[in-house]
């Protein structure tokens, strides 16, 4: 299994992201699979939701990404953590695969997590990279 985006990235997920819906869930997690990637959840669901996006832990290190269905079955993503890398500042941290994103439309090939995306020096629109050999 061959990972590799390179292009614009964004933030997601977490009580106080209203880009998301309160029901919104995440492609990659469900009530069934949850208990496998408890550690990326607050503990307790954020009054006034119901949907898994709104439930992450923003300071834990998550990635959204277009993933190829056929190249990287949700299956084998639950088994991985990506390599995430700010190309300006050559900073780098290890994040889970935990929802399929960002819309095409916005022109950006990731979502992290806020943590992680402060960690890493990055804001909207900065140029990300995020890779599995």
């Amino acid at each position: 299994m061959r990972i590799h985006f390179y292009g614009k990235m964004s933030t997601f997920g977490g009580p106080h992201d209203h880009g998301v819906r309160a029901s919104e869930g995440l492609a990659l997690v469900n009530d069934y699979t949850l208990p496998h990637y408890s550690q990326y959840f607050l503990p307790h669901q954020p009054p006034g939701t119901t949907g898994l996006a709104r439930r992450l832990n923003p300071n834990t290190f998550y990635v959204a990404c277009r993933w190829d269905h056929h190249a990287t079955p949700y299956h084998s993503l639950a088994c991985v953590l990506v390599k995430v890398t700010n190309p300006a500042n050559g900073r780098s941290a290890y994040a889970k695969p935990i929802d399929w994103g960002p819309h095409e439309r916005t022109g950006r090939v990731a979502d992290l997590s806020p943590g992680l995306a402060s960690f890493l020096g990055l804001r909207t629109d900065d140029i990300v990279e995020v890779k599995y050999n």
